[in-house]
Protein backbone atom coordinates (compact mmCIF):
# COMPACT_ATOMS: atom_id res chain seq x y z
CA UNK A 1 0.00 0.00 0.00
CA UNK A 2 2.98 2.32 -0.60
CA UNK A 3 1.06 4.23 -3.28
CA UNK A 4 -1.85 4.90 -0.92
CA UNK A 5 0.50 6.07 1.82
CA UNK A 6 2.23 8.47 -0.61
CA UNK A 7 -1.11 9.95 -1.64
CA UNK A 8 -2.20 10.43 1.98
CA UNK A 9 1.12 12.15 2.75
CA UNK A 10 0.63 14.57 -0.14
CA UNK A 11 -2.91 15.38 0.97
CA UNK A 12 -1.76 16.03 4.53
CA UNK A 13 1.00 18.38 3.38
CA UNK A 14 -1.47 20.39 1.26
CA UNK A 15 -3.89 20.77 4.21
CA UNK A 16 -1.05 22.01 6.43
CA UNK A 17 -0.03 24.57 3.79
CA UNK A 18 -3.62 25.89 3.55
CA UNK A 19 -3.78 26.30 7.33
CA UNK A 20 -0.51 28.26 7.35
CA UNK A 21 -1.76 30.59 4.58
CA UNK A 22 -4.96 31.26 6.54
CA UNK A 23 -3.00 32.18 9.67
CA UNK A 24 -0.72 34.53 7.69
CA UNK A 25 -3.75 36.31 6.13
CA UNK A 26 -5.38 36.76 9.54
CA UNK A 27 -2.15 38.15 10.99
CA UNK A 28 -1.94 40.60 8.08
CA UNK A 29 -5.53 41.74 8.72
CA UNK A 30 -4.66 42.34 12.37
CA UNK A 31 -1.69 44.44 11.26
CA UNK A 32 -3.91 46.58 9.04
CA UNK A 33 -6.29 46.95 12.00
CA UNK A 34 -3.45 48.22 14.16
CA UNK A 35 -2.58 50.87 11.55
CA UNK A 36 -6.22 51.99 11.20
CA UNK A 37 -6.64 52.19 15.00
CA UNK A 38 -3.46 54.23 15.34
CA UNK A 39 -4.57 56.57 12.58
CA UNK A 40 -7.99 57.01 14.16
CA UNK A 41 -6.52 57.90 17.56
CA UNK A 42 -4.06 60.32 15.93
CA UNK A 43 -6.82 62.14 14.01
CA UNK A 44 -9.85 61.88 16.33
CA UNK A 45 -8.19 61.68 19.71
CA UNK A 46 -9.18 59.61 22.71
CA UNK A 47 -11.80 57.04 21.58
CA UNK A 48 -15.03 56.66 23.48
CA UNK A 49 -16.20 53.20 24.69
CA UNK A 50 -18.09 52.49 21.44
CA UNK A 51 -15.01 53.27 19.40
CA UNK A 52 -12.84 51.10 21.66
CA UNK A 53 -15.14 48.19 20.74
CA UNK A 54 -14.60 48.97 17.05
CA UNK A 55 -10.82 49.01 17.57
CA UNK A 56 -11.10 45.62 19.32
CA UNK A 57 -12.96 44.27 16.30
CA UNK A 58 -10.12 45.46 14.02
CA UNK A 59 -7.62 43.49 16.13
CA UNK A 60 -9.78 40.33 16.38
CA UNK A 61 -8.06 38.61 13.37
CA UNK A 62 -4.96 38.27 15.57
CA UNK A 63 -6.96 36.05 17.95
CA UNK A 64 -8.28 34.02 15.01
CA UNK A 65 -4.70 33.55 13.77
CA UNK A 66 -3.67 32.19 17.18
CA UNK A 67 -6.60 29.75 17.07
CA UNK A 68 -4.85 28.17 14.10
CA UNK A 69 -2.51 26.45 16.58
CA UNK A 70 -5.49 24.66 18.20
CA UNK A 71 -7.13 21.44 16.96
CA UNK A 72 -10.02 23.46 15.42
CA UNK A 73 -10.58 22.55 11.77
CA UNK A 74 -9.76 25.02 9.02
CA UNK A 75 -13.44 25.24 8.09
CA UNK A 76 -14.37 26.24 11.64
CA UNK A 77 -11.64 28.88 11.70
CA UNK A 78 -12.84 30.35 8.40
CA UNK A 79 -16.42 30.52 9.71
CA UNK A 80 -15.23 32.36 12.85
CA UNK A 81 -13.23 34.81 10.71
CA UNK A 82 -16.09 35.62 8.31
CA UNK A 83 -18.70 35.91 11.07
CA UNK A 84 -16.49 38.32 13.04
CA UNK A 85 -15.82 40.32 9.84
CA UNK A 86 -19.55 40.66 9.16
CA UNK A 87 -20.19 41.67 12.79
CA UNK A 88 -17.38 44.29 12.62
CA UNK A 89 -18.79 45.87 9.45
CA UNK A 90 -22.25 45.95 11.00
CA UNK A 91 -20.88 47.65 14.12
CA UNK A 92 -18.90 50.23 12.11
CA UNK A 93 -21.98 50.97 10.01
CA UNK A 94 -24.01 51.43 13.20
CA UNK A 95 -21.64 54.05 14.68
CA UNK A 96 -21.09 55.92 11.41
CA UNK A 97 -24.66 56.80 10.43
CA UNK A 98 -26.53 53.52 10.13
CA UNK A 99 -28.32 53.06 6.83
CA UNK A 100 -26.75 56.35 5.64
CA UNK A 101 -23.21 55.20 6.53
CA UNK A 102 -20.60 55.28 3.75
CA UNK A 103 -19.37 51.89 5.04
CA UNK A 104 -22.63 50.19 4.07
CA UNK A 105 -21.09 49.06 0.77
CA UNK A 106 -18.59 46.87 2.71
CA UNK A 107 -21.34 44.33 3.43
CA UNK A 108 -20.93 43.16 -0.18
CA UNK A 109 -17.31 42.23 0.51
CA UNK A 110 -18.20 39.59 3.14
CA UNK A 111 -19.47 36.90 0.70
CA UNK A 112 -16.74 37.91 -1.76
CA UNK A 113 -14.07 37.14 0.84
CA UNK A 114 -15.92 33.92 1.68
CA UNK A 115 -15.56 32.86 -1.95
CA UNK A 116 -11.83 33.31 -1.55
CA UNK A 117 -11.74 31.31 1.69
CA UNK A 118 -13.97 28.33 0.99
CA UNK A 119 -16.68 26.74 -1.11
CA UNK A 120 -20.35 27.36 -1.80
CA UNK A 121 -21.49 26.58 1.73
CA UNK A 122 -19.01 29.07 3.18
CA UNK A 123 -20.29 31.78 0.79
CA UNK A 124 -23.90 31.14 1.83
CA UNK A 125 -22.97 31.27 5.51
CA UNK A 126 -21.03 34.54 5.03
CA UNK A 127 -23.90 36.07 3.05
CA UNK A 128 -26.34 35.10 5.78
CA UNK A 129 -24.06 36.66 8.44
CA UNK A 130 -23.83 39.92 6.45
CA UNK A 131 -27.63 39.98 5.95
CA UNK A 132 -28.23 39.46 9.69
CA UNK A 133 -25.80 42.28 10.55
CA UNK A 134 -27.49 44.62 8.05
CA UNK A 135 -30.96 43.86 9.42
CA UNK A 136 -29.76 44.47 12.96
CA UNK A 137 -28.46 47.92 11.96
CA UNK A 138 -31.75 48.72 10.24
CA UNK A 139 -33.74 47.55 13.29
CA UNK A 140 -31.65 49.61 15.72
CA UNK A 141 -32.00 52.67 13.52
CA UNK A 142 -35.77 52.19 13.30
CA UNK A 143 -35.87 52.03 17.11
CA UNK A 144 -33.67 55.11 17.39
CA UNK A 145 -30.96 53.29 19.31
CA UNK A 146 -27.99 54.14 17.07
CA UNK A 147 -25.33 56.51 18.50
CA UNK A 148 -24.54 59.82 16.86
CA UNK A 149 -22.10 59.68 13.94
CA UNK A 150 -18.62 61.14 14.56
CA UNK A 151 -17.68 61.61 10.89
CA UNK A 152 -15.54 64.76 10.54
CA UNK A 153 -15.57 65.20 6.76
CA UNK A 154 -18.59 65.90 4.51
CA UNK A 155 -20.70 62.84 3.75
CA UNK A 156 -19.76 62.71 0.07
CA UNK A 157 -16.05 62.58 0.97
CA UNK A 158 -16.48 59.59 3.22
CA UNK A 159 -18.68 57.94 0.61
CA UNK A 160 -15.99 58.41 -2.01
CA UNK A 161 -13.25 57.10 0.28
CA UNK A 162 -15.35 54.12 1.38
CA UNK A 163 -16.34 53.14 -2.14
CA UNK A 164 -12.76 53.58 -3.35
CA UNK A 165 -11.52 51.33 -0.53
CA UNK A 166 -14.24 48.78 -1.37
CA UNK A 167 -13.22 48.80 -5.04
CA UNK A 168 -9.56 48.30 -4.11
CA UNK A 169 -10.54 45.50 -1.71
CA UNK A 170 -12.70 43.87 -4.41
CA UNK A 171 -9.82 44.07 -6.86
CA UNK A 172 -7.47 42.46 -4.35
CA UNK A 173 -10.03 39.70 -3.66
CA UNK A 174 -10.42 39.10 -7.42
CA UNK A 175 -6.64 38.93 -7.91
CA UNK A 176 -6.30 36.60 -4.93
CA UNK A 177 -9.12 34.45 -6.26
CA UNK A 178 -7.42 34.16 -9.63
CA UNK A 179 -4.08 33.34 -8.01
CA UNK A 180 -5.74 30.73 -5.85
CA UNK A 181 -7.52 29.22 -8.82
CA UNK A 182 -4.28 29.07 -10.79
CA UNK A 183 -2.51 27.49 -7.79
CA UNK A 184 -5.35 24.98 -7.44
CA UNK A 185 -5.22 24.14 -11.15
CA UNK A 186 -1.45 23.79 -10.97
CA UNK A 187 -1.68 21.60 -7.86
CA UNK A 188 -4.39 19.50 -9.51
CA UNK A 189 -2.24 19.08 -12.60
CA UNK A 190 0.77 18.12 -10.48
CA UNK A 191 -1.34 15.75 -8.44
CA UNK A 192 -2.79 14.15 -11.54
CA UNK A 193 0.71 13.84 -13.00
CA UNK A 194 1.96 12.28 -9.76
CA UNK A 195 -0.97 9.85 -9.65
CA UNK A 196 -0.37 8.94 -13.28
CA UNK A 197 3.37 8.54 -12.67
CA UNK A 198 2.80 6.27 -9.67
CA UNK A 199 0.14 4.24 -11.45
CA UNK A 200 2.17 3.87 -14.64
CA UNK A 201 5.38 2.82 -12.92
CA UNK A 202 4.07 0.72 -10.01
CA UNK A 203 4.75 -3.01 -10.31
CA UNK A 204 1.46 -3.66 -8.50
CA UNK A 205 -1.87 -3.34 -10.28
CA UNK A 206 -3.89 -0.31 -9.12
CA UNK A 207 -7.62 -0.40 -9.83
CA UNK A 208 -10.69 1.61 -8.94
CA UNK A 209 -14.00 -0.23 -8.57
CA UNK A 210 -17.62 0.70 -8.12
CA UNK A 211 -19.38 -0.51 -4.98
CA UNK A 212 -20.43 -3.72 -6.79
CA UNK A 213 -16.83 -4.39 -7.88
CA UNK A 214 -16.89 -3.31 -11.52
CA UNK A 215 -13.59 -1.81 -12.68
CA UNK A 216 -13.56 1.92 -13.49
CA UNK A 217 -9.78 2.35 -13.80
CA UNK A 218 -6.81 0.02 -14.17
CA UNK A 219 -3.10 0.87 -14.21
CA UNK A 220 -0.68 -0.35 -16.91
CA UNK A 221 0.53 -3.13 -14.59
CA UNK A 222 -2.54 -5.04 -15.82
CA UNK A 223 -0.48 -5.98 -18.87
CA UNK A 224 2.28 -7.49 -16.74
CA UNK A 225 0.12 -9.34 -14.21
CA UNK A 226 -2.92 -10.34 -16.29
CA UNK A 227 -1.64 -10.03 -19.86
CA UNK A 228 -4.46 -7.59 -20.63
CA UNK A 229 -4.43 -3.93 -21.63
CA UNK A 230 -5.96 -1.63 -18.97
CA UNK A 231 -8.80 -0.66 -21.32
CA UNK A 232 -9.82 -4.31 -21.61
CA UNK A 233 -10.58 -4.42 -17.89
CA UNK A 234 -12.92 -1.42 -17.77
CA UNK A 235 -16.47 -2.37 -16.81
CA UNK A 236 -15.62 -5.99 -15.95
CA UNK A 237 -17.28 -7.53 -12.88
CA UNK A 238 -15.30 -9.63 -10.37
CA UNK A 239 -16.98 -12.83 -11.56
CA UNK A 240 -15.29 -12.44 -14.97
CA UNK A 241 -11.74 -12.24 -13.59
CA UNK A 242 -11.78 -14.13 -10.28
CA UNK A 243 -11.63 -17.91 -9.89
CA UNK A 244 -15.03 -19.26 -8.89
CA UNK A 245 -13.65 -20.65 -5.61
CA UNK A 246 -12.27 -17.22 -4.61
CA UNK A 247 -15.20 -15.01 -5.66
CA UNK A 248 -16.82 -14.87 -2.21
CA UNK A 249 -13.51 -13.88 -0.61
CA UNK A 250 -13.11 -10.91 -2.97
CA UNK A 251 -16.75 -9.85 -2.57
CA UNK A 252 -16.39 -9.91 1.22
CA UNK A 253 -13.32 -7.65 0.97
CA UNK A 254 -15.19 -5.21 -1.30
CA UNK A 255 -18.17 -5.06 1.08
CA UNK A 256 -15.82 -4.39 4.00
CA UNK A 257 -14.19 -1.49 2.14
CA UNK A 258 -17.22 0.02 0.38
CA UNK A 259 -19.98 -0.27 2.97
CA UNK A 260 -18.04 -0.29 6.25
CA UNK A 261 -15.18 2.02 5.29
CA UNK A 262 -12.46 -0.36 6.53
CA UNK A 263 -9.33 -1.58 4.78
CA UNK A 264 -9.56 -5.22 3.69
CA UNK A 265 -7.37 -7.83 2.03
CA UNK A 266 -7.93 -11.02 0.06
CA UNK A 267 -5.80 -13.65 -1.66
CA UNK A 268 -7.50 -14.62 -4.92
CA UNK A 269 -6.71 -16.18 -8.28
CA UNK A 270 -7.22 -13.84 -11.25
CA UNK A 271 -7.72 -15.03 -14.81
CA UNK A 272 -5.08 -14.04 -17.36
CA UNK A 273 -5.73 -13.37 -21.02
CA UNK A 274 -4.50 -16.89 -21.95
CA UNK A 275 -7.02 -18.52 -19.58
CA UNK A 276 -4.54 -19.45 -16.85
CA UNK A 277 -4.85 -18.16 -13.30
CA UNK A 278 -2.32 -16.22 -11.25
CA UNK A 279 -2.31 -15.99 -7.46
CA UNK A 280 -2.60 -12.38 -6.25
CA UNK A 281 -2.91 -10.49 -2.99
CA UNK A 282 -5.44 -7.65 -3.13
CA UNK A 283 -5.60 -4.86 -0.54
CA UNK A 284 -8.48 -2.42 -0.85
CA UNK A 285 -9.95 0.60 0.93
CA UNK A 286 -12.75 3.11 0.22
CA UNK A 287 -11.84 5.78 -2.32
CA UNK A 288 -13.74 8.41 -0.28
CA UNK A 289 -15.10 8.54 3.28
CA UNK A 290 -18.23 6.45 3.73
CA UNK A 291 -21.20 8.55 4.92
CA UNK A 292 -24.13 6.17 4.94
CA UNK A 293 -23.71 5.25 1.27
CA UNK A 294 -21.53 2.81 -0.65
CA UNK A 295 -18.22 4.26 -1.82
CA UNK A 296 -15.94 3.44 -4.71
CA UNK A 297 -13.03 1.14 -3.91
CA UNK A 298 -9.31 1.58 -4.57
CA UNK A 299 -7.42 -1.73 -4.76
CA UNK A 300 -3.73 -2.56 -5.03
CA UNK A 301 -3.08 -6.07 -6.36
CA UNK A 302 0.26 -7.89 -6.19
CA UNK A 303 1.41 -11.08 -7.92
CA UNK A 304 2.20 -13.68 -5.20
CA UNK A 305 2.63 -16.72 -7.46
CA UNK A 306 6.18 -17.38 -6.24
CA UNK A 307 5.13 -17.20 -2.60
CA UNK A 308 2.21 -19.57 -3.21
CA UNK A 309 4.49 -21.98 -5.08
CA UNK A 310 6.90 -21.92 -2.13
CA UNK A 311 4.02 -22.55 0.30
CA UNK A 312 2.91 -25.48 -1.87
CA UNK A 313 6.43 -26.91 -1.81
CA UNK A 314 6.52 -26.63 1.99
CA UNK A 315 3.14 -28.36 2.30
CA UNK A 316 4.25 -31.15 -0.06
CA UNK A 317 7.51 -31.55 1.87
CA UNK A 318 5.59 -31.71 5.16
CA UNK A 319 3.18 -34.31 3.75
CA UNK A 320 6.09 -36.35 2.40
CA UNK A 321 7.83 -36.19 5.79
CA UNK A 322 4.66 -37.26 7.57
CA UNK A 323 4.19 -40.14 5.11
CA UNK A 324 7.80 -41.18 5.63
CA UNK A 325 7.38 -41.00 9.41
CA UNK A 326 4.23 -43.11 9.26
CA UNK A 327 5.98 -45.60 7.01
CA UNK A 328 8.92 -45.73 9.44
CA UNK A 329 6.63 -46.26 12.42
CA UNK A 330 4.72 -48.98 10.55
CA UNK A 331 7.97 -50.66 9.57
CA UNK A 332 9.32 -50.52 13.12
CA UNK A 333 6.10 -51.93 14.53
CA UNK A 334 6.09 -54.81 12.05
CA UNK A 335 9.79 -55.52 12.49
CA UNK A 336 9.50 -55.39 16.27
CA UNK A 337 6.65 -57.88 16.14
CA UNK A 338 8.55 -60.21 13.80
CA UNK A 339 11.67 -60.04 15.97
CA UNK A 340 9.91 -60.49 19.30
CA UNK A 341 8.33 -63.82 18.29
CA UNK A 342 11.60 -65.74 17.74
CA UNK A 343 13.30 -63.87 20.58
CA UNK A 344 10.69 -65.10 23.04
CA UNK A 345 11.49 -68.64 21.92
CA UNK A 346 15.24 -68.07 22.25
CA UNK A 347 14.83 -66.58 25.73
CA UNK A 348 12.42 -69.28 26.88
CA UNK A 349 14.45 -72.25 25.64
CA UNK A 350 17.73 -70.78 26.90
CA UNK A 351 16.13 -70.29 30.32
CA UNK A 352 14.98 -73.94 30.30
CA UNK A 353 18.52 -75.03 29.47
CA UNK A 354 20.04 -72.74 32.14
CA UNK A 355 17.85 -74.29 34.85
CA UNK A 356 18.29 -77.82 33.40
CA UNK A 357 14.57 -78.45 33.73
CA UNK A 358 14.67 -81.64 31.66
CA UNK A 359 17.94 -83.00 32.94
CA UNK A 360 21.62 -82.06 33.04
CA UNK A 361 23.07 -80.33 30.00
CA UNK A 362 26.44 -81.82 30.48
CA UNK A 363 29.46 -79.59 30.22
CA UNK A 364 29.45 -76.46 32.48
CA UNK A 365 30.53 -74.49 29.41
CA UNK A 366 27.15 -75.26 27.78
CA UNK A 367 25.39 -73.83 30.84
CA UNK A 368 27.46 -70.65 30.57
CA UNK A 369 26.62 -70.39 26.86
CA UNK A 370 22.90 -70.86 27.62
CA UNK A 371 23.04 -68.12 30.30
CA UNK A 372 24.76 -65.73 27.85
CA UNK A 373 22.15 -66.54 25.20
CA UNK A 374 19.37 -65.80 27.70
CA UNK A 375 20.90 -62.50 28.82
CA UNK A 376 21.60 -61.37 25.27
CA UNK A 377 18.10 -62.29 24.14
CA UNK A 378 16.55 -60.45 27.10
CA UNK A 379 18.67 -57.38 26.36
CA UNK A 380 17.73 -57.46 22.68
CA UNK A 381 14.03 -57.84 23.57
CA UNK A 382 14.25 -54.81 25.88
CA UNK A 383 15.80 -52.76 23.07
CA UNK A 384 13.08 -53.84 20.65
CA UNK A 385 10.36 -52.99 23.18
CA UNK A 386 11.88 -49.53 23.61
CA UNK A 387 11.93 -48.93 19.86
CA UNK A 388 8.35 -50.17 19.58
CA UNK A 389 7.17 -47.87 22.40
CA UNK A 390 8.90 -44.86 20.83
CA UNK A 391 7.36 -45.60 17.43
CA UNK A 392 3.93 -45.85 19.10
CA UNK A 393 4.43 -42.48 20.80
CA UNK A 394 5.55 -40.81 17.57
CA UNK A 395 2.56 -42.30 15.75
CA UNK A 396 0.15 -41.20 18.50
CA UNK A 397 -0.82 -44.81 19.28
CA UNK A 398 0.51 -44.98 22.83
CA UNK A 399 -2.55 -44.86 25.07
CA UNK A 400 -2.47 -44.18 28.80
CA UNK A 401 -4.51 -46.29 31.22
CA UNK A 402 -4.50 -44.27 34.45
CA UNK A 403 -5.36 -45.82 37.79
CA UNK A 404 -4.48 -45.58 41.48
CA UNK A 405 -1.57 -47.89 42.41
CA UNK A 406 1.18 -48.40 44.97
CA UNK A 407 4.34 -46.58 43.84
CA UNK A 408 6.47 -48.50 46.37
CA UNK A 409 5.47 -51.80 44.76
CA UNK A 410 6.24 -50.49 41.26
CA UNK A 411 9.62 -49.12 42.37
CA UNK A 412 10.48 -52.49 44.01
CA UNK A 413 9.62 -54.36 40.81
CA UNK A 414 11.75 -51.97 38.75
CA UNK A 415 14.58 -52.41 41.23
CA UNK A 416 14.38 -56.22 40.92
CA UNK A 417 14.85 -55.85 37.17
CA UNK A 418 18.27 -54.17 37.58
CA UNK A 419 19.28 -55.82 40.89
CA UNK A 420 21.38 -58.54 39.29
CA UNK A 421 23.32 -55.99 37.22
CA UNK A 422 23.78 -53.77 40.30
CA UNK A 423 25.04 -56.68 42.43
CA UNK A 424 27.58 -57.62 39.80
CA UNK A 425 28.94 -54.04 39.74
CA UNK A 426 28.75 -53.54 43.49
CA UNK A 427 26.24 -50.67 43.17
CA UNK A 428 23.83 -50.16 46.08
CA UNK A 429 20.13 -49.52 45.30
CA UNK A 430 18.19 -47.39 47.79
CA UNK A 431 14.50 -46.51 47.90
CA UNK A 432 13.00 -43.51 49.70
CA UNK A 433 9.34 -42.72 49.02
CA UNK A 434 7.47 -40.24 51.22
CA UNK A 435 4.35 -41.46 53.00
CA UNK A 436 2.05 -39.10 51.09
CA UNK A 437 3.45 -40.39 47.77
CA UNK A 438 2.91 -44.11 48.31
CA UNK A 439 -0.30 -44.20 46.30
CA UNK A 440 -0.50 -42.20 43.07
CA UNK A 441 -2.83 -41.90 40.06
CA UNK A 442 -1.13 -42.51 36.71
CA UNK A 443 -0.45 -45.20 34.11
CA UNK A 444 1.13 -47.99 36.18
CA UNK A 445 3.02 -49.63 33.31
CA UNK A 446 4.33 -46.28 32.05
CA UNK A 447 5.54 -45.20 35.52
CA UNK A 448 7.23 -48.55 35.98
CA UNK A 449 9.03 -48.07 32.68
CA UNK A 450 10.13 -44.57 33.74
CA UNK A 451 11.64 -45.85 37.00
CA UNK A 452 13.13 -48.90 35.31
CA UNK A 453 14.79 -46.87 32.54
CA UNK A 454 16.23 -44.36 35.01
CA UNK A 455 17.50 -47.12 37.35
CA UNK A 456 19.05 -48.95 34.43
CA UNK A 457 20.89 -45.82 33.30
CA UNK A 458 21.99 -45.06 36.86
CA UNK A 459 23.42 -48.54 37.43
CA UNK A 460 25.01 -48.58 33.99
CA UNK A 461 27.01 -45.37 34.51
CA UNK A 462 27.83 -45.69 38.24
CA UNK A 463 31.21 -47.18 39.14
CA UNK A 464 31.72 -49.94 41.72
CA UNK A 465 30.97 -48.84 45.26
CA UNK A 466 28.50 -46.18 44.21
CA UNK A 467 24.77 -45.99 44.83
CA UNK A 468 21.56 -45.27 42.94
CA UNK A 469 18.66 -43.82 44.90
CA UNK A 470 14.94 -43.61 44.02
CA UNK A 471 13.05 -40.81 45.80
CA UNK A 472 9.41 -39.74 45.52
CA UNK A 473 7.58 -36.88 47.21
CA UNK A 474 4.51 -34.71 46.83
CA UNK A 475 5.08 -31.29 45.29
CA UNK A 476 2.11 -28.89 44.91
CA UNK A 477 -0.72 -31.14 43.64
CA UNK A 478 1.60 -33.57 41.88
CA UNK A 479 4.21 -36.24 42.51
CA UNK A 480 7.92 -35.85 41.83
CA UNK A 481 9.99 -38.97 41.22
CA UNK A 482 13.77 -38.44 41.34
CA UNK A 483 16.43 -41.03 40.47
CA UNK A 484 19.96 -39.97 41.42
CA UNK A 485 23.30 -41.72 41.11
CA UNK A 486 26.90 -41.11 42.19
CA UNK A 487 28.27 -41.84 38.74
CA UNK A 488 30.61 -39.95 36.47
CA UNK A 489 28.11 -37.16 35.66
CA UNK A 490 27.34 -35.43 32.38
CA UNK A 491 28.76 -32.22 30.90
CA UNK A 492 26.34 -29.25 30.37
CA UNK A 493 26.74 -29.58 26.59
CA UNK A 494 25.71 -33.24 26.65
CA UNK A 495 22.78 -32.57 29.01
CA UNK A 496 21.20 -30.41 26.29
CA UNK A 497 21.33 -33.32 23.83
CA UNK A 498 20.12 -36.09 26.11
CA UNK A 499 16.48 -36.97 25.88
CA UNK A 500 16.41 -37.06 22.10
CA UNK A 501 15.77 -40.48 20.51
CA UNK A 502 18.98 -42.50 19.88
CA UNK A 503 21.12 -39.77 21.49
CA UNK A 504 23.99 -40.94 23.71
CA UNK A 505 26.88 -39.27 25.51
CA UNK A 506 30.22 -39.95 23.89
CA UNK A 507 33.10 -40.90 26.17
CA UNK A 508 35.65 -43.58 27.00
CA UNK A 509 33.31 -45.16 29.57
CA UNK A 510 30.06 -44.81 27.68
CA UNK A 511 31.40 -46.49 24.56
CA UNK A 512 31.68 -49.73 26.60
CA UNK A 513 27.99 -49.61 27.54
CA UNK A 514 25.26 -51.13 25.42
CA UNK A 515 22.06 -49.26 24.56
CA UNK A 516 20.11 -47.39 21.92
CA UNK A 517 19.82 -44.01 23.63
CA UNK A 518 16.03 -44.36 23.90
CA UNK A 519 15.75 -44.59 27.70
CA UNK A 520 15.65 -40.87 28.52
CA UNK A 521 13.67 -40.10 25.35
CA UNK A 522 10.94 -42.49 26.53
CA UNK A 523 11.03 -40.98 30.03
CA UNK A 524 10.52 -37.47 28.64
CA UNK A 525 7.79 -38.56 26.24
CA UNK A 526 5.82 -40.52 28.85
CA UNK A 527 6.13 -37.64 31.35
CA UNK A 528 4.74 -35.23 28.75
CA UNK A 529 1.82 -37.59 28.09
CA UNK A 530 0.97 -37.30 31.79
CA UNK A 531 1.07 -33.51 31.49
CA UNK A 532 4.42 -33.34 33.27
CA UNK A 533 8.09 -32.98 32.45
CA UNK A 534 11.49 -34.57 33.05
CA UNK A 535 14.59 -32.55 33.95
CA UNK A 536 18.22 -33.67 34.07
CA UNK A 537 20.60 -32.24 36.68
CA UNK A 538 24.22 -33.33 36.51
CA UNK A 539 27.81 -32.36 37.35
CA UNK A 540 30.90 -34.08 36.02
CA UNK A 541 32.42 -36.34 38.66
CA UNK A 542 29.52 -35.91 41.11
CA UNK A 543 26.63 -37.81 39.56
CA UNK A 544 23.29 -37.25 37.86
CA UNK A 545 19.71 -36.72 39.03
CA UNK A 546 16.67 -37.02 36.77
CA UNK A 547 13.47 -35.48 38.18
CA UNK A 548 10.11 -36.50 36.74
CA UNK A 549 7.12 -34.37 37.77
CA UNK A 550 3.59 -35.73 37.28
CA UNK A 551 1.30 -32.75 38.10
CA UNK A 552 -1.99 -34.68 38.37
CA UNK A 553 -0.83 -37.85 40.13
CA UNK A 554 -1.27 -36.93 43.81
CA UNK A 555 -4.14 -38.40 45.84
CA UNK A 556 -5.74 -37.13 49.04
CA UNK A 557 -5.96 -39.15 52.26
CA UNK A 558 -9.39 -40.38 51.14
CA UNK A 559 -8.04 -41.57 47.80
CA UNK A 560 -9.46 -38.71 45.68
CA UNK A 561 -7.39 -36.93 43.05
CA UNK A 562 -6.24 -33.52 44.29
CA UNK A 563 -5.99 -31.97 40.82
CA UNK A 564 -7.92 -33.23 37.83
CA UNK A 565 -6.06 -33.26 34.54
CA UNK A 566 -7.67 -31.21 31.75
CA UNK A 567 -8.92 -32.87 28.59
CA UNK A 568 -5.63 -33.66 26.90
CA UNK A 569 -6.53 -33.73 23.22
CA UNK A 570 -2.97 -32.81 22.27
CA UNK A 571 -1.29 -35.44 24.44
CA UNK A 572 0.29 -37.28 21.49
CA UNK A 573 1.60 -34.02 20.05
CA UNK A 574 3.16 -33.05 23.38
CA UNK A 575 4.73 -36.47 23.70
CA UNK A 576 6.19 -36.29 20.18
CA UNK A 577 7.58 -32.82 20.93
CA UNK A 578 9.15 -34.12 24.13
CA UNK A 579 10.69 -37.04 22.27
CA UNK A 580 11.99 -34.69 19.57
Amino acid sequence: MAVTETIETMEGAEAAAQRRRFMVVQAAKAGVGVLLAAGFVAIIGQPDPAEWIAIGGLLLPAVVALLGFTPLSLGALESISLSSFAALIGYLVAITGGMASPLLVWFALVPAEAALAGGRRTVWEAGAAAAVALMMVALLQALGELPASRLLAPGWGFYAISILAAVVQSALIAIATQDRQRAADHAAAEGAAMYRFLADNAMDLITRHTADGRIRFASPAAQTILGRAPDQLLGLAPSVLVHADDLKVMQAAFVEASYFGRAAAAEVRLKRADGTYVWTEMRCRPAAPVDGAAADIVAVTRDISERKAHERELIDARDAAEDANRAKSHFLANMSHELRTPLNAVIGFSEVMTHEMFGPVGSPRYLEYARLINESGSHLLALINGILDMSKIEAGKFDLTEEAFDLVEVADQAGQFVKLQADRKGVVLKLGIAADAHTIFADKRAVKQIVMNLLSNGVKFTPRGGEVRVLAMRRANGIEIAVSDTGMGISPEDVKRLGRPFEQVEGAHTRTQEGTGLGLALVKAISAMHGGEAKIESKLGEGTTVRVFLPYAALSASGERIATAPVRLDVEARARNAAA
